[in-house]
């Protein structure tokens, strides 16, 4: 795929807001990654959610290692989350391969949806 300069920019300007977002709540870059490059570069869902994977995963890192060194972890349930979240990525990654891509787009909104309408009550 052959990105434009000016969809180049754009994905610059928007990762640096997604990774600011990410770094700051602890989360949510991944969403701004998704609807970022479905919007702009026009991939499929699918395509999105898993490059928006590989594109916060050393923001990731880089966010927790922060958290790290300030003395911000707690060991005993990020140690449990950790276990849970390998095999809920495992299974969604697996699953995202066998599901239509409007099928992907309508969860995806679903859980968008569900953790705005959790935030605000």
């Amino acid at each position: 795929m052959n990105l434009t300069a000016k969809n180049k920019w754009l994905l610059l300007i928007f990762s640096a807001l997604a990774g600011f977002v990410n770094g700051f709540l602890g989360g949510g870059g991944g969403v701004l990654i998704v609807t970022l490059l479905l919007a702009v570069v026009k991939l499929h869902q699918k395509h999105a959610q898993a490059t928006a994977l590989l594109v916060i995963l050393p923001l990731t890192v880089v966010s927790a290692v922060v958290y790290l060194v300030r003395g911000n972890v707690d060991w005993e349930p990020t140690l449990w989350a950790t276990l849970g979240v390998v095999v809920g990525g495992v299974v969604g990654a697996l699953l995202l391969s066998k599901i239509k891509g409007n099928v992907a787009k309508i969860i995806f909104a679903l859980v968008l949806v569900a953790g705005g309408v959790k935030m605000l009550f």
